[in-house]
């Protein structure tokens, strides 16, 4: 084939693999089978690897790959990203629609045709995507409004985003304004997939999706599947609209992935009946809405009402209420942890929330149950909190309910139950339980309690841990069923003969008679593979994962760095252990109690035996920025989780801490900051949003989200 050949059908290839991608990813409406759609596009790849020259940018197969970036560029965007003021009920909505009327019939706009146009108000993560004379060239993160940052290698492993528009021809200029947003089904997948690796869960959908979009490695976003829907245009050149309904229909027609549901209306009689339509239907989606929006049709009227502060006056954003339902509490129930930490939990009459089935919710700890005054057998409220994660919000004291067929009021219901008490013995060994004085935690002392043998396990063969594939929590808990490990350096006597008597390491085969015999599985060389090369990791990590309480990742790498060894480390007082910066009295204690018990020193002299490092090996130290500063955090980030953020400060030598004081460097304020932000004004500590956290961290060394 010669080049211009190869041309030819490379532009029927692309043009056919778009047309595919667009049934598919746009309007869900495939014609060809996947192996069918993978043979054109491995046919591309090979015509585009013979010949270089015919690879374009607009092309399928350039939307995943490149090297990961060291930063992201920043990005101006034509037209400002601007926020939306709320609406909490009908009554707020008709009064912004009446002082919408009001200024424009001051300004003789009072006979224009008015509509509106009403969408859901998908949380995810706004972006902007340019296109120049039809092709995909910047896509930007909102940032501010003013300013974002360039992923737009990220954005182009999205799917349902064209490369190049549709329809010739194109203006030279357009800015199209889209929101990125996980499935719920594949939120629910990934967070699966990623509890198996021993990964920090996603809080909710939106954080996944931002997290995603804002990775240096376009790799990464490519592997989770992100979609979007596109809900209007910025600026733009050699496009003339009246309207932003015409607009919407102008990006469906250009391949863009549009909600189908949008709707054109003429009252606010049937914006408020689309705004409750929206919200009754919230738990049948596949995606998160926190809301609806609510625009002014007419772009000529949108530019006569313009703006007040960020906010448009000619859109709004009608908020739902969270995600609550009542349920009856069965039963509190109560876990072991790894440091016999025992945990109560509520079991539920299973109830939809949100769309989600919920059966068990967070009740935190005892003293927060009897706060809320929480009994067994009450009527509960139950919210996802973030819209993800259950918990007890409180006892529905007001109205009636049936109890043993009678109509009883609440209030009395609940007065006649007993009050919850933690038990006075641990529910896995029977031992009886200590809480200390003035300490929120009550606990099992028996270091041989069964369900704090398999936790511990747990965290020992963690990702972030010995990282020891294979042992998931089926896999420990099978094992220690089994008699087999009682102990972490129990592990690394496991042979295959151990492992065959345990069925989820077997496979089943034909002997050389023909009779099936069982035999070890794959899994069990991978185990035996992965507990070998865990030996090569290093002595923080080992520390870390002995699970010795109150050590976390960060504080076990300081007291390596510090100490070097683990005979120094054993050899040290109370006081030299509590000097080590983020150490502090508590900390030392623990550690100082865990290695003076002999049965760790067993387990340590154990693994030491089994080739597991012990000592730091010399080398320079781990760079800590942001050693001896204290962070505040407070409001919602878009980029991390609280849990995350905190774990990029303390990886760089930071702190994080619950109040705002005087010792206080940073407060990083997300959307919807609380009080802690008023304190920080009130004292003069410095106040940072999530924008200059990231660059904070870019200039620590550190990949920011």
């Amino acid at each position: 084939m010669d080049v211009d050949e190869a041309a030819r059908r490379a532009a029927e290839l692309r043009a056919q693999i778009e047309h595919h991608a667009y049934l598919y990813y746009v309007l869900d409406q495939p014609e060809i089978s996947d192996a069918e759609y993978d043979e054109l596009f491995r046919e591309l790849q090979k015509l585009e690897d013979e010949f270089p020259e015919l690879r374009t940018p607009d092309s399928p197969t350039q939307r995943v790959g490149g090297r990961p970036l060291e930063q992201f560029a920043q990005v101006r965007h034509r037209e400002p990203m601007l926020s939306l003021a709320n609406a909490r009920d009908e009554d707020e909505l008709r009064a912004w629609d009446a002082r919408n009327r009001r200024l424009l019939e001051g300004r003789g706009l009072d006979d224009e045709s008015f509509q509106y146009v009403v969408e859901p108000k998908i949380d995810g993560l706004a972006v902007s995507l340019t296109y120049r004379d039809g092709i995909l060239t910047v896509g930007a993160t909102r940032g501010n409004g003013l300013v974002g940052e360039d992923v737009t290698a990220n954005l182009k492993t999205i799917h349902a985003i064209p490369l190049r528009l549709r329809r010739d021809p194109p203006p030279s200029i357009v800015e199209v304004r889209g929101e990125v947003y996980l499935p719920l089904s594949a939120f629910a997948r990934l967070n699966e997939e990623r509890a198996a690796q021993g990964l920090p869960l996603f809080a909710n959908p939106r954080n996944a999706a931002a997290g995603s979009i804002r990775q240096l490695d376009p790799a990464v976003a490519a592997s989770r599947p992100l979609s979007i829907f596109c809900y209007g245009i910025g600026g733009s050149e050699g496009l003339t609209l009246a309207t932003h309904h015409e607009a919407l229909e102008w990006l469906r027609g250009q391949g863009f992935r549009v909600n189908p549901d949008i709707a054109l209306v003429d009252s606010m009689d049937e914006v408020v009946a689309r705004c409750v339509w929206w919200e009754q239907r919230r738990g049948e989606l596949d995606y998160d809405i926190d809301g609806a929006v609510v625009k002014v049709d007419s772009y000529r009227l949108q530019r006569a009402l313009g703006t007040v502060a960020h906010d448009p006056r000619w859109a709004i954003a009608f908020k739902f209420a969270p995600t609550t339902a009542i349920t009856r509490l069965r039963e509190i129930a109560v876990s072991v942890g790894r440091t016999g930490v025992l945990t109560p939990f509520a079991i539920l009459d299973p109830v939809n929330v949100g769309g989600v089935t919920v059966e068990r919710a967070t009740l935190h700890n005892e003293d927060d149950i009897h706060r809320k005054d929480i009994r067994p057998g009450d009527d509960v409220i139950i919210q996802r909190a973030g819209d993800v994660i259950p918990q007890v919000v409180g006892p529905l004291l007001t109205g009636e309910t049936i109890e043993d067929g009678r109509r009883v009021s609440r209030a009395a219901r609940h007065e006649a139950l007993p009050e919850w008490h933690m038990p006075e013995r641990c529910p896995a060994c029977g031992s009886r339980v200590v809480r200390e004085a003035g300490a929120v935690a009550v606990r099992c002392p028996n270091r041989s309690c069964p369900a704090q043998i398999v936790e511990s396990i747990k965290h020992f063969v963690s990702k972030d841990a010995m990282d020891i594939d294979g042992l998931g929590e089926e896999a420990v808990s099978a094992l220690h069923q089994a008699g087999i490990i009682e102990n972490v350096a129990d592990l690394y006597d496991l042979d295959l003969e151990k492992l065959a008597t345990v069925s989820i390491f077997t496979r089943k085969q034909r002997g050389p008679d023909g009779r099936e015999v069982v035999v070890p599985g794959k899994l069990a060389e991978n185990v035996l593979a992965a507990l070998e090369a865990s030996k090569e990791q290093p002595f923080a990590r080992v520390l870390y994962a002995l699970g010795i309480p109150h050590v976390g990742a960060v504080t076990a790498r300081a007291l390596v760095e510090h100490f070097r060894t683990m005979d120094r480390l054993q050899a040290a007082s109370p006081a030299e252990l509590a000097a080590v910066p983020g150490v502090g009295a508590v900390v030392a204690e623990a550690v100082r109690q865990y290695l003076d018990d002999p049965r760790n020193q067993e387990t340590i002299t154990r693994l030491r035996a089994k080739g597991l490092r012990f000592a730091e090996e010399e080398g320079p130290q781990t760079r800590r920025p942001l050693e001896g500063r204290t962070f505040v955090l407070t409001g919602r980030l878009q980029g991390l989780t609280r849990s995350e953020a905190q774990a990029r400060i303390e990886a760089l030598g930071g702190r994080v801490s619950n109040t705002v004081g005087k010792a206080t460097d940073y407060v990083v304020v997300g959307e919807d900051p609380g009080s802690k932000l008023d304190r920080a004004r009130e004292l003069g500590v410095r106040v940072i949003d999530e924008e200059a956290f990231a660059d904070l961290l870019r200039g620590s060394g550190q990949e920011p989200f």
